[in-house]
């Protein structure tokens, strides 16, 4: 039943084999499988692919090359110095220890929770605005339609903010998250105040400065940088399944608020709390006590660990190998530059349609969103409650959506899907304009989940050709 000690080979991939007797082994180091370890990384490559075409490389890298494979072992030795140096950093590249045990984390889940509640937390109030933005410029004198400016201001300022972060996150988390809850609590706080005031520059100055503490590019790269591979996935999914929560929250948050506060400009409403202002006095309190929770318990992560590990990564690339041969002959720099020019002239054009069909998507989606409130409102005469209540479904169906999107794409290409999501968008749009009749509700709201489901859905598989 079972095979002799000394034919057992081990396939853990932990650089040895058994091939001699337990006192031999004992004695002797550890044998490096470089075939093995290729092999490996592949799999995992081509398991983690859903593109046919990666799919087609990474099964042809199983293959192997013949051609280095004699010398494999003796070039690792030498860039490394010793076996033990190259299974230290085989065990990190893949996320495990040397004994083959799990992955120790490099941040406590607590951080990650905060992380993914600073994005859940922004994408609310993003959103909770929405229902009430036209009639906040009502009551300020001037015409609904502006609803579409004070909503555009956030995503004008994260154009700025974006850049910041990036570059702070290199060297400081905390402190960059901690700063952005901060710009948020005070943009809340103008929001709320432009009412007393009288002033609708307060109003797009408070939307400005929300847009300015996004958080979402620190977020972002937190869970790209610190999760190891195995839960990387899992914490790009949380990460959108977080933004979706608070898409949906936002809207649900402002119909109840129209239960608790009166609309502005009745009889027994004031100019403090309303239905208008009430978005920005409750935001301003969940930011404050995030902002007490992220100094407490967020834990800036361990960079100087982080380096190590990204330049040991670096060393086993092929990029450091010498362009020149050893007697002073230039062989590969030519085709290398021809290369280089080629994928760029070629793979130029489907990035710049790509990044267009982003900023299409994006600009379809913030006019749906921004104009249902007034639509509804001034032809089928719907409240802030029913408004924010179709909003926060509307919102409810991305999670759906993408997951629709994600089985279809095992079996159709993507440039299908984004060739029949385009189709979708543009019958929602031309029947989003030229509803009429008795059915004009029911054509209304059909036209805008068509319109709202094919621009989440088309976003994926965008995303997945850059």
């Amino acid at each position: 039943e079972f095979l002799p000690l000394s034919r057992h080979r081990s396939l853990s991939f932990g650089f040895e084999l058994n091939l001699s007797s337990p006192s031999k082994q004992s004695s002797e180091a550890p044998f490096f499988e470089p075939m093995l370890y290729r092999i490996h990384s592949t799999r995992k490559r081509l398991g983690q692919s859903t593109n046919r075409y990666n799919r087609m490389v990474y099964a042809h890298e199983m293959l192997g090359d013949d051609t280095h494979d004699d010398n494999n072992q003796s070039q690792m030795e030498t860039r490394f110095g010793s076996i033990e140096n190259m299974q230290k950093l085989r065990s990190q590249s893949i996320g495990g220890d040397l004994d083959g045990g799990p992955p120790s984390p490099m941040v406590s889940q607590l951080s990650k929770f905060l992380n993914l509640a600073s994005t859940s937390l922004y994408m609310c109030n993003y959103n909770v605005t929405t229902p009430t933005s036209g009639l906040y410029a009502k009551l300020l004198g001037f015409d609904e339609a502006h609803a579409g400016l004070i909503i555009g201001m956030t995503p004008a300022a994260v154009i700025i903010s974006s850049v910041l972060y990036s570059w702070w996150s290199s060297y400081s988390y905390k402190r960059a998250i901690i700063f952005a809850s901060s710009c948020c609590a005070i943009g809340n706080l103008i929001y709320a105040f432009a009412l007393p005031c009288n002033s609708l520059t307060m109003v797009l100055a408070g939307r400005l400065m929300t847009g300015f503490g996004s958080a979402r590019t620190i977020n972002r790269r937190y869970v790209a940088d610190y999760y190891n591979l195995e839960e990387r996935t899992a914490g790009m999914a949380d990460f959108v399944s977080a933004s979706a929560l608070g898409m949906a929250v936002g809207p649900g948050l402002a119909a109840f608020l129209s239960y608790v506060a009166p609309e502005g400009g009745s009889r027994d409403a004031g100019r403090w709390w309303t239905v208008e202002t009430a978005p920005g006095y409750v935001m301003f309190a969940f930011w404050c006590v995030y902002l007490v929770a992220n100094i407490i318990f967020f834990e800036e992560p361990d960079r100087i660990q982080q380096t190590s590990v990204k330049e040991e990564k670096a060393a086993t690339s092929d990029e450091r190998a010498p362009l020149k041969s050893n007697d002073g002959v230039n062989t590969e720099e030519q085709p290398c530059a021809k290369t280089a020019k080629r994928s760029f002239s070629f793979g130029g054009v489907p990035v710049l349609v790509c990044l267009l069909l982003l900023v299409l998507l994006k600009a379809v989606l913030e006019g749906l969103t921004s104009s249902t409130p007034t639509v509804s409102r001034f032809y089928f005469e719907w409240d802030v409650n029913l408004c924010g209540t179709y909003l926060a479904i509307l919102a409810s169906l991305m999670i759906p959506a993408n997951y629709v999107v994600a089985t279809v794409s095992r079996r159709f290409d993507d440039r299908e899907i984004i060739l029949a999501m385009l189709v979708m968008m543009a019958t929602g749009i031309a029947g989003f304009m030229t509803y009429a009749g008795s059915d004009a509700e029911a054509s209304f709201i059909c036209f805008s989940l068509i319109i709202f489901i094919s621009c989440n859905a088309l976003e994926g598989p965008t995303m997945g050709l850059l």
